[in-house]
């Protein structure tokens, strides 16, 4: 019998292999596609996040050491940079024996942990003197770079002074930084802004340039590709 005439066969040409596989590929590299533009919008989602996590951490921190430092710290006050004092690290003692002028040591009740080259407030009455400490402080001893312009009596306040400026500055690729600096040594808080301005006003709500009479200050913090605008208001303690 001549089965040659079979009916029922089935199968793919080798035209039909190479057209699926093509089509596979064409949706293979549309879901690659797919998957690369979801990691770069999951990882630039993820980088606004922490950016705006460290933006609200740093104006927590700005405005802690503002109110720390009060009204009549500031030197300087300007659009973008603020400079001024305050006892961040909450370091002080007291005169526990007088000291002659001239004298550079000076007695006191606990001066350990007081670093050294640090500014230092001796305080009485309505007097105040500035020193540098010359070397890290001693259990009940504290040396000073400058001698004792006048007596300091027993009982004298003795507090660390810190110097710090917030300010914003390009890095070496143009991008606006907003920066931290304390006694010299700066520290990056937010590496990629679009904006950082400050605003002051005196006691009458006028606003003002003069570091002396601020009494509150807004701080505004724009993001790259953000309509909303962290800011900060603080107003200062006497």
């Amino acid at each position: 019998m001549n089965r040659s005439g079979m009916s029922g066969e089935s199968g793919f040409s080798l035209i039909e292999v190479i057209a699926a596989m093509a089509a596979g590929l064409v949706v293979l590299g549309a879901v690659l596609q797919a998957l690369l533009y979801f990691q770069r919008e999951f990882a630039r989602q993820h980088e606004q996040i922490v950016q705006q996590e460290d933006v609200r951490l740093g104006l927590d921190l700005f405005e802690q050491e503002l109110r720390v430092a009060g009204s009549g710290s500031f030197s300087l006050v300007r659009p973008d940079a603020v400079e001024f004092r305050a006892n961040v690290s909450g370091l002080m003692t007291n005169v526990t024996t007088p000291a002659a002028a001239g004298h550079t040591a000076l007695a006191v009740e606990d001066g350990r942990g007081w670093p050294d080259h640090k500014f230092v407030h001796v305080c009485w009455n309505d007097l105040c003197e500035q020193f540098t400490l010359a070397r890290a402080g001693q259990r009940n001893l504290l040396t000073f770079v400058e001698p004792a312009p006048r007596p300091i009596p027993s009982g004298a306040s003795v507090t660390v002074i810190n110097r710090l400026r917030y300010y914003s500055r390009p890095d070496e690729h143009g991008i606006l930084r907003w920066l931290r600096q304390i006694d010299g040594g700066a520290s990056v808080i937010a590496g990629n802004i679009s904006r950082f301005t400050l605003r002051f006003w005196d006691m009458q709500g006028r606003p003002t340039t003069d570091p002396d009479s601020v009494r509150r200050l807004l701080v505004e913090i724009a993001l790259p590709g953000r309509t909303v605008t962290e800011t900060r208001e603080i107003s200062l303690g006497t």
